[in-house]
């Protein structure tokens, strides 16, 4: 808790602000404004945008196992730079791995495993500019077969009329490991009737992960707030995030503010806007809105526009668009006394697309002329505009060429307003598919470029304080920082297959036989079974080479199963199991016995050699079948080292561990699986 008198700096605004600052709340006032608006004008003092972060790739190798880094040097106040790395999951980057000259521009880490992924954090230190990039980098990292349930919120006035397209929706969403459950609800409904309806999902379905909000479902608005530092914008601001908060502190009955020049903004206690500046709580889910309300500019309805969206949607999904995997930046404002608000673009697009695949472009016209999958812009703004971008307009007369879009500037980020900027991306006929404000706070997507969907990032960014991932920028873990489009969305997509066709001989389970995907590199297929049609997808095949699958084993019934195919695919961060689109059949099965249903969880036997060990260590992982095991080693202090998830097949699996770097001492190799633990004791000389 913070609490005093802070004189916040801009290059062309000054405030002297009082404040009080907590986890539940933020009040700020206003003393004394001097010189212009923010975002009135670009300031720069020699720095440039991109030396605010370090961008990062990687080469992999298998044999023996590497994860080689490389970065962009940096010319201005060369830096030392020190690399950390953690477990994607871990919340703490620990103590440094290395640190490296400003000559160095490449770091090789040999402590990994194969089929695994690690994140890495490269910080560039220098006399006067400090800069961060991050990448989660793997070899071979294992596919996602399951993604958790996602709570769909259909505003009803699209129940009927885009039902056909809504469908599809589900059942691409489904067919990327998603659990579906839907509600259709009245755009009338109040937020807190809509929370009560994702609340009591949360509490009776397990590994609910994220919430869909299709329409104009009830906006909540919250706070005391105005993070484009607009004396005028003082107040509530549309706070999707609300919905991703189970539960959350959400109060009512403090914020009394009618200061601001927008009425939409005014905020006092029983006006069913709320008071928390900041995230009550953590997010527990992501949450993310695909909305055309109110954006006449673009002459068509609503639904024609939801339509329009859902159709190229399911395009991208399909692998069925020319999209080139490179990065457009459009920076008006420069270094901007240190936010740098573009190394969004800089810091994101490298690991994604790669370093060198970053051009500096005016926004609209070569979006209009070429296709550019990740699109970053900024400029003073309104409501309607970015300075140097673009306006509303801009996207109905252009087409965007670009699938992910981040933009920043005045006013738009308060997105529920007539012809909204924000929102504008997403209503042109060309597939823009995602939009969020980036800039205060920053945003993080480097997860993407091995398989995580761009919700992923969103709520990392939403829960993100400024410890884990640095710079956080102004507005960190406010209410306004939200996601347009479709939170399932990933960076890469293969051809489904197609022709599924499933037999059902009586007591002899379900013979499937399907067209093989016509998408290049595909190594295999798995098999997937469920009881509803968009309920849990189990895996119940090994990896298939062949395009024919007999299921013998599980309980009598209308059964619905899915194929996916599945490539190794190859990104600038690195390497992945990518799972395409399941296509989905369905029969009712009777088995020769209906026995439990049959889960994928090997069986593992542990052999490591040589054992005392002096710099490698050889792993053998015999399993008895195919499936995902976790793998880690222990210390003799209980501190856990190189957590690794694996996709094993049936048979023998071979590792190899780089230990020269450990300490003399006696270690632990543990392996589990569901329900199953193997303890292997190894010495390190």
């Amino acid at each position: 808790m913070l609490n005093g008198v802070a004189i916040l700096v801009k290059a062309d605004t000054i405030f002297l602000i009082y404040y009080y600052l907590s986890k539940n709340q933020i009040i700020m006032r206003r003393i004394f404004i001097l010189s212009f608006l923010l975002f009135s004008a670009n300031y720069s003092f020699g720095q440039a945008t991109e030396d605010l972060t370090v961008e990062l790739s990687a080469t992999t190798q298998v044999s023996p196992p590497r994860i080689t880094l490389n970065w962009k040097p940096r010319t201005y106040d060369p830096p030392s730079y020190v690399i950390y790395k953690k477990a994607k999951t871990s919340s703490s980057w620990g103590t440094p791995i290395v640190t490296l000259t400003s000559a160095d521009s490449t770091y090789a880490d040999n402590a990994v495993i194969a089929d695994s992924a690690y994140e890495y954090q490269v910080k560039a230190n220098g006399a006067s500019l400090n800069g961060t990039g991050y990448i989660y980098a793997g070899i071979k990292n294992p596919a996602i077969h399951n993604r958790g349930a996602l709570i769909l919120m259909v505003d009803s006035t699209f129940s009927d009329s885009c039902s056909a397209r809504i469908k599809t929706m589900m059942q691409d969403i489904s067919g990327d490991g998603w659990e579906i459950l839907r509600h259709d609800v009245p755009r009338t409904m109040l937020d807190t009737s809509v929370m009560n309806l994702i609340s009591h999902d949360y509490a009776t379905h397990t590994n609910v992960k994220s919430v869909l909000l299709l329409g104009h479902v009830a906006v909540p608005y919250s706070g005391d707030l105005n993070p484009d530092g607009h004396p005028d914008h003082l107040g509530a601001w549309p706070a999707d995030v609300y919905y991703a908060c189970v539960p959350g502190a959400w109060t009512d009955v403090s914020v009394n503010d009618v200061s601001g020049g927008y009425t939409a903004n005014h905020n006092v206690p029983g006006d069913g806007k709320w008071d928390e500046t900041m995230i009550p709580t953590a997010t527990q889910m992501q949450v993310s809105r695909v909305d055309f309300y109110n954006m006449p500019a673009f002459g068509t309805t609503e639904v024609q526009m939801m339509n329009s969206y859902l159709t190229k949607d399911h395009i991208y999904k399909m692998d069925s668009l020319a999209v080139i995997h490179r990065g457009l930046i459009s920076d008006n404002f420069g270094y901007f006394s240190g936010e740098g608000f573009a190394q969004n673009g800089w810091r994101n697009f490298a690991p994604l697309v790669g370093k060198d695949s970053v051009h500096v472009i005016p926004f609209v016209s070569s979006l209009a002329a070429s296709s550019y999958q990740w699109a970053y812009g900024c400029g003073g703004g309104t409501f309607t505009s970015a300075g140097g971008i673009g306006a509303t307009t801009d996207f109905v007369s252009n087409p965007e060429n670009g699938i992910f879009t981040m933009l920043f500037g005045s006013y738009f980020g308060d997105w529920n307003v007539q012809n909204s900027f924000l929102r504008a991306p997403l209503c042109s006929s060309t597939p823009a598919l995602t939009n969020c404000w980036a800039g205060r706070p920053n945003w993080f997507f480097h997860h993407m470029a091995l398989g995580e969907n761009i919700g992923y990032g969103a709520r990392l960014t939403q829960n993100n304080n400024g410890v884990l991932y640095q710079p956080a920028n102004y507005g960190a873990e406010w209410v306004h920082i939200a996601l347009m489009g479709d939170l399932t969305l990933r960076t890469d997509y293969i051809k489904p297959i197609s022709s599924l066709l499933i037999s059902a001989p009586l007591h002899n389970g379900a013979i499937l036989n399907w067209t093989a995907s016509p998408a290049p590199g595909v190594v295999g297929y798995y098999v997937y079974r469920a009881d509803s049609a968009y309920g849990y997808f189990q895996q119940v095949s090994t990896l298939l080479t062949a395009t024919i699958f007999h299921d013998i084993t599980g309980h009598n019934g209308h059964k619905f199963y899915m194929v996916r195919p599945v490539k190794l695919q190859t990104t600038p961060s690195g390497g992945y199991y990518n799972l395409g689109i399941g296509v989905t059949d369905t029969a009712t099965i009777s088995f020769a016995s209906s026995l439990g249903v049959a889960v994928v969880t090997p069986s593992v036997q542990t052999t490591v050699f040589p054992n005392p060990a002096n710099d490698v260590l050889q792993i053998s992982l015999n399993a008895a079948n195919s499936g995902v095991v976790t793998m880690y080693i222990v210390n003799e202090a209980g501190q856990q080292m190189n957590m690794a998830t694996k996709q094993l097949n049936a048979g023998e699996n071979m590792y190899q561990l780089n230990v020269s770097k450990y300490a003399a001492g006696i270690y632990n190799l543990i392996v589990k699986s569901e329900g199953n633990e193997n303890v292997t004791k190894w010495i390190k000389l």
